[in-house]
């Protein structure tokens, strides 16, 4: 009789860990019917739902006497060099830089970024022959031009500013262009 009781409680904890394997097995096998979306396939995603989603950028332009800050957005780019064109871009469309007489005329003609973290912001001065700005003026417009790459884009560290692709003297007669430019945010309205 105690043999036969200490055979069935075997028999019992063997089916109780049958039972509980099975349900783990049928677990983890219902759980695996569904495909995981490969890695590479996910990160394809990731990055196109990024590139549709737009940028929203800072615009530095000259006003009152000071640079003051309005926020827009672009289409966001695959690459860095692409998006700061796609914010100077911006930022010559704006009607307030549009009534600045050194950016008045000036285009965009192209924007190179070399490894080291230089922008080169090649312009165009279009059909203007002399501006009469001063040199607070010329300044301010440099810097909007600056401080709009350099505030928005990390990888920028400096910008160079070229004329029809070649150095150039100044824009309005005062300030020196063959040099490098960081940011100036004390130009900036509080």
């Amino acid at each position: 009789m105690q043999s036969s009781r200490l055979l069935f409680g075997v028999a019992v904890i063997i089916a109780v860990l049958v039972a509980s394997g099975g349900g783990l097995l049928w677990l983890w096998m219902g759980s695996s019917n569904t495909a995981p979306i490969p890695a590479e396939q996910d990160r394809q995603l990731a990055q196109q739902l990024l590139r549709d989603e737009p940028l929203s950028i800072t615009l530095y332009y000259p006003h009152e006497g000071m640079l003051a800050t309005e926020s827009t957005v672009v289409k966001r780019q695959p690459d860095t060099q692409s998006l700061a064109r796609a914010a100077l871009e911006a930022l010559f469309a704006d009607q307030r830089v549009a009534l600045e007489p050194v950016l008045r005329d000036i285009r965009l003609r192209e924007l190179y970024l070399d490894g080291s973290g230089t922008a080169y912001v090649d312009l165009t001065p279009g059909a203007r022959k002399d501006v009469r700005a001063s040199a607070w003026e010329e300044q301010l417009a440099i810097y909007a031009l600056v401080n709009t790459l350099l505030q928005n884009f990390e990888e920028i560290k400096q910008v160079r500013l070229l004329l029809d692709g070649t150095e150039a003297q100044t824009l309005a007669g005062h300030i020196d262009l063959s040099r490098t430019f960081a940011k100036r945010m004390d130009l900036v309205k509080q």
